[in-house]
């Protein structure tokens, strides 16, 4: 198996999983939306191996390749430079994530674009998200999982993707949520108890 700390992803660093897997129950289900090439799914399989919890793990992706388009305004060329180290094609990505996943008998995943018409093949507690993170497709990712699962946490939240912020505000404020941020130099993230 391939550790997820060396695989490609736009997370150069380990994913800080460790403290949030700690507080989830002994087994559960998580749904992630926005895999990429698997190194969080690995890596949230290894914490919870670690933690010899008993977890699932099943990814949502188009596996459509990624091409720069969704890179966020306003990035600096060093930015830029880094961001475009991880363009990858449609033929690659799914082959890629497949391999980077191999091993692991509790990952699935499925080859579909997430909308709000999504028919889930079972229930879920966690789900993780690091798709899209344009305003409407994060709104409705969050507005669809607000009342099916326990936990949300939402990547990039408190970064340069004002649509991810814009989406976790107005979820957590119209819902009564609580909400909770990883401290910015671990990980921008965003944690919601539903």
């Amino acid at each position: 198996m391939i550790s997820s700390s060396e695989m490609q992803s736009a997370w150069t660093q380990d994913w800080p999983f460790r403290d949030i897997a700690a507080r989830l129950p002994e087994q559960g289900k998580l749904i992630e939306i926005g895999p990429y090439l698997g190194k969080s799914t690995v890596a949230w399989a290894e914490e919870f191996k670690k933690q010899n919890k008993q977890w699932s793990i099943h990814t949502v992706d188009i596996f459509a390749g990624l091409s720069g388009n969704f890179w966020p305004e306003n990035v600096s060329q060093e930015t830029l430079d880094f961001l475009n180290t991880l363009i990858i094609s449609e033929e690659d990505h799914l082959s890629t994530f497949k391999r980077n996943i191999e091993g692991w008998d509790n990952i699935t995943w499925e080859k579909k674009l997430f909308t709000k018409d999504y028919q889930p093949k079972e229930e879920y507690d966690v789900l993780f998200y690091d798709g899209l993170h344009e305003y409407k497709n994060c709104i409705e990712a969050l507005n669809f999982w607000k009342d099916k699962v326990s936990w949300m946490i939402i990547d990039d939240y408190g970064s340069e993707f004002e649509g991810t912020d814009r989406a976790v505000d107005e979820v957590v404020e119209l819902g009564g949520f609580e909400l909770e941020k990883m401290p910015i130099e671990i990980k921008p993230m965003a944690i919601i108890r539903t």
